[in-house]
């Protein structure tokens, strides 16, 4: 069954802007996760990614028919698959997207301004940083905006043919 909803959680609010993006390229209607729609709609759900792991991915998997996960992270599009499969226990073969999102530090709050200031301190002091870790360490120094229709070119694919 093909999904008829996209599901939200946003934190600054980059993951709400892809997912609403996705339902104007899709025709679905976009819901924030507290704000849904009724238990056992088949949905993709799309959520931040702080360490590796999906924000309010086992909320929506209790409540809804997740037929796809799309993270919105640092890392450039479709580098944190393998870290997202695992921290929310999917197979090899279930539809999971990760995409660029941003970096915009005083939309944080709490704990989670706190994590990106320990990030920011402990990559600071890395030596020899790969290209892709010199990229994340320049996005939260200065911040960015990477969302874009184009890194939702996968998730888009799959939809179309699913």
């Amino acid at each position: 069954m093909k999904p008829s909803a996209i599901v939200y959680s946003s934190n600054t609010g980059f993951t709400e802007r892809y997912a609403k993006i996705l339902g104007e390229k899709t025709g679905l209607p976009v819901y924030p996760i507290k704000n849904a729609p009724e238990k056992g709609t088949a949905i993709i759900y799309m959520g931040w990614l702080m360490a590796g792991t999906v924000a309010d991915y086992k909320k929506a998997a209790k409540k809804y028919d997740i037929k796809a996960v799309c993270g919105t992270s640092l890392a450039p599009t479709g580098t944190l698959v393998d870290a997202m499969r695992k921290s929310c226990k999917l197979s090899e073969d279930f539809p999971v997207f990760n995409v660029q999102a941003g970096m915009n530090r005083s939309k944080l709050k709490g704990g989670y301004a706190f994590g990106i200031k320990m990030l920011t301190k402990f990559m600071s002091k890395k030596k020899n940083r790969t290209a892709e870790e010199e990229g994340m360490f320049e996005l939260l120094l200065k911040g960015g905006d990477y969302v874009s229709e184009e890194n939702l070119s996968g998730i888009l694919e799959w939809y179309k043919n699913a």
